[in-house]
């Protein structure tokens, strides 16, 4: 009699238990619910989507807002965004694959699988790793020649081939450097290595086994999608819709366009330790290795497709990405056993906010009023910006002119990492167009001396400004450029010499 006594009040307990643990998510889920409907309203945000996973299981999935500000189709948890560089911990994913299967190493030189793989310093191009391509370790500056491949007609190959003349800002492994084409290149070790592309490898590899079938790793597969979402942009009062220029010639870095249900299953399969429904598709080892420490970060490090650092005391994992119009962020907290994934259309801070409120509420922590210090730092950033432009409005010299005739600044010029530029006349203005950027152009107009104003016809870019450098017989040598407000591209990289 008693141990059913026992059992029963054992079976009580157990049952308050779980009631207190799903009412207790229950009301987790409805305060995220609400944070980010509040969000939506205070960001302008048109679309964005979320799913959490708790325990292997996802306990949350909904889309918010629109696609399309123009055809006003709702987003839902299988709506396809650009994912960006959400994207990269796929690739160190699959060359994890490649380690568990004994057919390369981390610490394998470049040049073993890619011989023409050369470097700005012959002594990197030596040393440089596996690991060393996937940790931000390069000597590179953050965003370094991602002029290369961001709206540009260059191919993988080409990118990698002209990073070559990237002039290192910091000795090798010694400072941490954002870079996109260092991971483009270890893309391109997977096809050494296999004989297939990224795109198809990470299909056969990772997203088939996980069921990720809606997920594509091309644009125009992407934009042919009927359940897509379009990249926005603020302007001038509107909210807007960028034109869509982007090539698949940055795989390895980004390529993957994927929903909030679907990356749910690429969370449960981390949170697995590269086990997803009692397959493995990568050794606990090697999960290990990629949320391990390789490279300093500010206040916390990055590993080999993940920025770790302490989130409450928790070691929390989490990679960002963005594309113009498009942010997303994957965050996972294994000792938690949780982890979720935030999706939008828009590039605010929004996703900031509700990343931070997401990590705080699911680990009972009591969350700080995330909106308004990401509202507010964001309103002190663009203020920065317009004081920035109205300062060089008024220092500039308006009385001054041009020291030659306009046509004088007209040919070919060419920087030997980027390639060329041509300068025309276009409406009696000078007119600037990027020969490999097709976007990358607009008119020309008088600032200063032989300094000129543009504002570019690509919505990406902000206003810069370009100085034509004379030559001692008074003629033009080489155009430098400024962009003070520039979101990804280091224009002070760029030295175009007059060649025609």
């Amino acid at each position: 009699m008693k141990s059913k006594r026992f059992f029963l009040h054992s079976f009580l307990l157990l049952f308050v238990f779980l009631y207190a643990n799903s009412y207790a998510q229950q009301d987790k889920i409805k305060k995220i619910d609400e944070f980010i409907t509040k969000a939506m309203n205070d960001w302008k945000m048109p679309g964005f989507s979320v799913a959490i996973v708790k325990n292997d299981s996802v306990i949350f999935a909904k889309g918010f807002g629109v696609r399309d500000v123009k055809e006003n189709e709702p987003v839902d948890e299988n709506t396809l965004f650009v994912i960006a560089s959400c994207s990269k911990a796929f690739t160190t994913a699959s060359l994890a694959t490649l380690v568990d299967a004994g057919r390369l190493k981390w610490d394998d030189p470049v040049t073993k699988y890619l011989p023409n793989f050369q470097m700005y310093d012959p002594w990197v191009t030596r040393e440089m790793t596996v690991r060393d391509l996937v940790t931000h370790r390069s000597g590179l500056a953050t965003f370094s020649g991602d002029f290369l491949w961001l709206s540009s007609s260059y191919d993988r190959k080409e990118v990698i081939r002209r990073a070559r003349f990237l002039k290192p800002t910091s000795s090798f492994r010694s400072r941490y450097g954002y870079q996109n084409i260092m991971y483009i290149t270890a893309a391109e070790i997977i096809k050494s290595v296999t004989d297939t592309t990224w795109a198809d490898y990470v299909r056969a590899r990772i997203l088939n086994p996980l069921g990720m079938d809606h997920t594509n790793t091309s644009y125009s597969l992407f934009n042919e999608d009927d359940n897509a979402a379009e990249a926005h942009y603020y302007k001038e009062g509107q909210m807007k819709i960028y034109s869509d220029v982007q090539l698949d010639n940055a795989h390895g870095a980004l390529g993957l366009n994927s929903s909030a249900l679907e990356m749910a299953q690429w969370i449960r399969l981390q949170l697995g330790r590269g086990v997803y429904n009692k397959q493995r598709i990568f050794s606990e080892r090697q999960s290990m290795e990629m949320w391990s420490n390789q490279m300093f970060q500010g206040n916390g490090n990055y590993g080999l497709g993940w920025g770790i650092s302490y989130r409450n005391g928790k070691k929390t994992l989490s990679h960002g990405g963005g594309m113009p119009g498009m942010i997303s962020q994957v965050t996972i907290v294994p000792e938690e056993n949780f982890g979720f994934v935030l999706l939008s259309n828009l590039e605010v801070g929004m996703v900031g906010a509700v990343n931070n409120y997401i990590l705080d509420i699911m680990t009972d922590t009591e969350p700080k009023d995330y909106e308004k210090l990401i509202l507010d730092g964001y309103a002190k950033r663009q203020e920065m910006f317009d004081k920035e432009i109205l300062r060089r409005e008024e220092i500039r010299a308006r009385d001054s002119k041009p020291s030659l005739a306009l046509e004088k600044y007209c040919g070919i010029y060419e920087d030997k990492m980027y390639g060329k530029a041509e300068v025309t006349i276009k409406n009696s203005s000078l007119f600037l167009q990027f020969v490999p950027s097709p976007t990358f152009r607009g008119e020309l107009k008088h600032y200063q001396y032989d300094m000129f104003q543009i504002d570019w016809e690509d919505e990406f870019l902000t206003r810069g400004y370009i100085k034509f450098d004379l030559g001692f017989k008074g003629e033009v040598k080489q155009m430098t450029f400024e962009v003070p407000n520039s979101p990804d591209f280091i224009f002070t990289e760029l030295l175009f010499e007059k060649i025609k």
